[in-house]
């Protein structure tokens, strides 16, 4: 394995722990409906001086099981071009809505899954996305939310003890659906308790706290 591959599946490993991917599904899909969708972003790092995301980029199928509830599934297309299959699945499923205020609250519970083809090593992440959308007019919606990651491992890297099992990032965003699309940009402070120094790379982050996320979205429903 070439320096660059491991310097990638660390970068990986390290940002698994921080999401590097949005919130798959903010309102449920209509029963039957079926969307797929593709996001492209990640945390911001510095770069010779100019400050950059991270280019992850993931896919996803997602089907409306009822008007409440919608399942999902997803490939990270860049983890798994260096030799780390890695996905994500849950549902998202519908708390509280109000049709007169367009008002809602909806969570998305899931698994992170990843394994890599070098010395096949396989890590478990559950996953809670909780988020309040608000509609404007019939194609347009802003969220707030709260991304949750729980470790389960007691070691992390290099054989340290794990101080932190649970990780929070708030996050805002926003989505544009013209007809059968939908385009979406998310931005959430991974990790803000975590101290992001000294590290491989330089995450940007207030006070060095985590790193400020940034995230692009394609959906096409059908």
């Amino acid at each position: 394995m070439s320096k660059i591959q491991s310097s990638f599946i660390l970068i990986v490993t390290m940002s698994l722990l921080i999401a590097c991917a949005p919130s798959r599904v903010i309102k449920p899909l209509a029963k039957g409906e079926q969307a797929v969708g593709a996001n492209i972003g990640g945390p911001l790092i510095d770069f010779g001086g100019i400050p950059i995301f991270i280019p992850y980029t993931s896919a996803f199928y997602a089907k409306g099981l009822n008007d409440k509830t919608t399942a999902f599934g997803s490939i990270h297309l860049t983890a798994s071009s260096f030799g780390v299959f890695q996905t994500d699945m849950g549902i998202c499923r519908e708390l509280w809505y109000n049709p007169k205020n367009k008002l809602g609250v909806s969570a998305n519970p899931a698994l992170n899954f990843a394994l890599d083809r070098w010395e096949w090593k396989a890590k478990l992440w559950p996953q809670l996305d909780v988020n309040l959308h608000k509609e404007f007019g019939s194609n347009k919606l802003i969220y707030l939310g709260l991304c949750n990651w729980f470790e389960l491992s007691r070691i992390r890297a290099h054989s340290e003890v794990q101080p932190k099992n649970w990780f929070m990032s708030p996050q805002v965003g926003f989505q544009y659906s013209p007809k059968k699309w939908t385009y979406g940009i998310e931005s959430k402070w991974v990790a803000p308790g975590v101290n992001n120094q000294p590290n491989v790379v330089d995450y940007l982050g207030p006070n060095h706290k985590g790193a400020i996320g940034v995230y692009f979205q394609f959906i096409r429903r059908f």
